[in-house]
């Protein structure tokens, strides 16, 4: 046999066993797509069905940059949905009635994304589970102009927004909307008015990761010195933009107890319009002459889902604990505290400094800065914390740097993960917060490359 016949033969069968890797590859590609029933029954609302599609994508291996896409492209939402005032009724394991009213604008279409507002009514003293119904005449012409989809709560003696279950209750409510309609999540707001207002300033110390702003009108931050359920902190306000109003006439929560508090927030916010009208007392007669300039706030802050720096404050690492991709995980003593950090917690009233909230319990504060594929964080009486990290924010093929009081947590490559991937897109449902992967962190302790 001649050394050209040889060559061909030995050819034809390297040129076979890439046909058959080919062909492998192929194969193994084409089992890692997404079937319309897995596609379908990740957005059902039924949480076993959820569940079990996301296995099925973690199982098949699907691509990162797929399951990513997948994602964002989100949800088909149907045209046949609910328009017009509805009631959310429901009542808890324990028996407790909660409902509320959800405004979806008449012209709705999945077509576009939808902004959202939240509004806390006043008034919580009242036995009556639907209690909204005193605040909200839905038959009004003005209702049929709004160009939002409104969720209006309803607060009442067993389920006031300073308590847990109205927490829980009103997240279920904005992922409950989130399901069925196309919300713009970078444009959800939350207002109240008198006890709404003060609830407002006290979900600011709740959850500020979904909300792109805050407007507490007729209410008293200071309030929750009394009301409260749990220790507020001054550095959470310094999170998001606000707008509060608050009338010099009003005689439920007079200037002289409003303005400390609002003067502390503005030391740390940069972004707080506060406006005091001379003429109003404890009424909403000033709304119809603020509406275009409330409006014209709320779309002009619209929020950043991947911020650069987040400061939060919590005594609970289970619940309460997290601003946006920053999770303090672990509250304790230790002896890497940041000195920069401070538990802000005075107010200046009648040239005097005085303690704004109680502090019966250890609070953990911590503060980080990403800069690049750097993230730098501050922490005070935390033990451990976790960093959720986006392909959004950061550059996965180079390599990351976490310093934590100014002693390197880790330095080197993170892979993304879709098994984290799906985790956090399934507690947040949102398609512009996405996370490839979460670094737990352990304060104090020195990073030892391998």
């Amino acid at each position: 046999m001649s050394g050209c016949s040889r060559r061909f033969l030995n050819n034809s069968a390297t040129f076979k066993r890439l046909i058959g890797l080919l062909f492998l590859l192929y194969s193994q590609n084409a089992l890692a797509q997404f079937s319309p029933e897995t596609a379908n029954n990740y957005w059902s609302v039924n949480h076993a069905m959820h569940d079990k599609a996301a296995k099925n994508i973690i199982k098949s291996k699907v691509a990162f940059g797929e399951v990513d896409q997948f994602l964002k492209d989100g949800r088909t939402y149907s045209q046949d949905v609910n328009k017009g005032f509805f009631g959310w009724d429901r009542r808890t394991k324990e028996g407790i009635q909660l409902f509320a009213l959800i405004l979806v604008p008449r012209d709705y279409t999945p077509e576009k994304k939808w902004p959202v507002r939240v509004v806390l009514h006043g008034d919580i003293s009242h036995m009556d589970a639907y209690n909204v119904f005193r605040f909200i005449d839905t038959t009004l012409q003005s209702y049929k102009e709004v160009e939002e989809i409104r969720i209006y709560p309803s607060g009442y003696f067993a389920a006031r927004w300073y308590y847990k279950i109205q927490y829980e209750n009103i997240m279920y409510l904005l992922d409950s909307v989130k399901q069925l309609y196309n919300v713009n999540e970078n444009l959800i707001s939350m207002s109240g008015f008198s006890d709404g207002g003060t609830g407002t300033y006290a979900f600011v110390n709740y959850n500020v990761t979904p909300f792109n702003c805050f407007l507490p009108y007729i209410g008293s931050c200071g309030s929750l010195k009394v009301l409260g359920k749990r220790q507020v902190y001054f550095n959470n306000y310094r999170n998001k933009p606000m707008f509060i109003v608050n009338g010099k006439l009003d005689q439920t929560f007079p200037p002289h107890i409003v303005v400390p508090y609002v003067e502390a927030i503005q030391r740390l916010n940069n972004v707080v319009s506060f406006f005091m009208i001379d003429t109003c007392d404890h009424t909403l007669r000033w709304l119809p002459q603020y509406k275009d300039t409330i409006d014209r706030f709320i779309l002009e802050h619209t929020r950043n889902p991947n911020p650069s720096h987040l400061v939060w404050q919590t005594d609970n690492a289970n619940m309460f604990n997290r601003n946006h991709w920053a999770l303090i995980t672990g509250i304790g003593k230790s002896e890497s505290n940041s000195v920069s950090l401070i538990d802000y917690n005075e107010i200046i009233a009648d040239g005097k400094y005085l303690q704004a909230f109680r502090r019966d319990s250890l609070s953990g504060i911590i503060d980080v800065t990403a800069s690049g594929n750097t993230i730098n964080v501050l922490t005070k009486n935390i033990t451990s914390y976790t960093l959720l990290l986006s392909p959004d924010q950061f550059d996965f093929s180079q390599p990351f740097k976490i310093t934590t009081n100014n002693v390197i947590s880790f330095e080197g490559m993170i892979q993304k993960d879709v098994e984290t991937l799906l985790k956090w897109n399934s507690i947040d449902n949102d398609r512009t917060m996405l996370y490839a992967a979460e670094k737990e962190i352990v304060v104090g302790k020195v990073f030892k490359p391998k």
